[in-house]
């Protein structure tokens, strides 16, 4: 006498071993991050010939910089000798106000004509000079 199979069992469909799956995935997330890196790199690069003239005279008439990608208002001011304090105030930012890819930051210098208040005139001024 045969044994038949009983009708009612189904075999589960087995899944593909994760390492299968993970081998699978890999290329595309490594093309992925390959793919980023490239579009970030290549909106760094500027082409000095597309300048337009309105881009010509901004740029003589007053220092800015054009925001890119990773930048940061500290970092700009660092990198252009300014206070961070004085590039967030020229701006109107505060150190919280976030800042955009393309935005344009005026860079202008710190005046030399600057008069920063004396101990004898903030003494005078409060009352406090004897």
């Amino acid at each position: 006498m045969t044994r038949s199979p009983s009708r009612g069992v189904r075999r589960a469909r087995s899944k593909p071993p994760r390492s299968v799956v993970a081998f699978v995935a890999f290329p595309f997330v490594v093309i992925g991050l390959v793919a980023s890196k490239v579009v970030s790199a290549s909106s760094r690069r500027r082409d000095p010939g597309a300048a337009s003239a309105a881009d010509a005279t901004e740029a003589a008439d007053e220092p800015s910089y054009r925001v890119e990608l990773g930048d940061t208002v500290s970092e700009i001011a660092i990198r252009h000798g300014l206070p961070t304090a004085h590039v967030l105030a020229q701006n109107g930012l505060s150190w919280k106000t976030p800042i955009f890819l393309g935005q344009v930051i005026r860079l202008d210098p710190i005046p030399d004509d600057l008069e920063w208040p004396s101990a004898e005139n903030v003494a005078d001024r409060d009352g406090l000079a004897s």
